[in-house]
C-alpha cells in the first residue's frame, strides 16, 4: 500500500517499513519479493525500486472518490470526514 508506479520502494525503504513491526533485512525482503514473484504477484522492479502493479484504483480514481465524498450534500461534515478517513485506510497511502 506504500507504493505505485510513481512511488516505487527500495528493498532497504520495505524492510524500514516491516521492520517496524518485525525484524528484517533487506536479503531477506529480496528473497520473498522474488518468491512472490515466481507465484504470481504483479510485483513490477524499476531502476528505483518495486511497486505492485494492478491497484483497484488509480491515484485519479482515487482523489476522485475522495473528493466526490466531500463534496456531497447527502451527509454533514463529520460525517463526511468520517467516510474519507475509511476510505482513506483502503486506499493507498500514497494516494491521500
Amino acid at each position: 500500500s506504500e507504493s505505485d508506479e510513481r512511488h516505487p520502494l527500495t528493498q532497504i525503504k520495505i524492510a524500514d517499513i516491516i521492520c517496524a513491526k518485525y525484524p528484517c533485512d533487506r536479503k531477506t525482503v529480496g528473497r520473498n519479493i522474488g518468491f512472490l514473484i515466481k507465484v504470481g504477484y504483479p510485483i513490477v522492479k524499476t531502476k528505483k525500486g518495486f511497486y505492485l502493479d494492478n491497484k483497484r484504483f488509480t491515484i485519479d480514481e482515487s482523489l476522485f472518490i475522495l473528493n466526490a465524498v466531500r463534496a456531497s450534500p447527502l451527509k454533514n461534515e463529520k460525517e463526511k470526514e468520517d467516510i474519507v478517513q475509511r476510505l482513506a485506510d483502503i486506499l493507498n497511502k500514497t494516494y491521500r
